[in-house]
């Protein structure tokens, strides 16, 4: 009996301690996720208001306006490091015309007309 109960404790201690990993690592994954928005925005904000009013006579930015000058452009043109394509789609894009007519179900003929079909 006293060795089930050491097993027991032995458990819900893995238990505590897998959870309590688990929040810590959200809470890192949390902050690391503010810090790279901060970054950005700043680097947004920094790079506007180095080279645009120069460059083109425009005003300065402020660092919420760099930073929804950012969302916006992560709207308009895709996500960050994958060039605006979705995750899967850009690998498989061109892989349709490889399949032989055998592997998708049609028939072998291009025009199914052409075998007699037509009256």
């Amino acid at each position: 009996m006293e060795r089930k109960d050491e097993v027991g404790k032995e458990i819900a201690e893995n238990i505590a301690h897998g959870i309590a990993r688990g929040i810590a690592i959200g809470i890192a994954l949390a902050i690391a996720f503010a810090l790279f928005i901060l970054l950005g925005g700043l680097v947004v904000q920094w790079l506007w208001n180095w080279l645009l009013p120069e460059i083109f006579g425009l005003r300065q930015i402020t660092f919420w306006q760099a930073l929804g000058l950012l969302a916006l452009c992560r709207i308009l043109f895709g996500s960050f490091g994958r060039g605006g394509h979705p995750r899967n789609h850009a690998k498989h894009r061109g892989e349709w015309w490889k399949k032989r007519p055998q592997q998708d179900g049609r028939a072998t003929s291009p025009n199914p007309m052409s075998e007699g079909g037509q009256s």
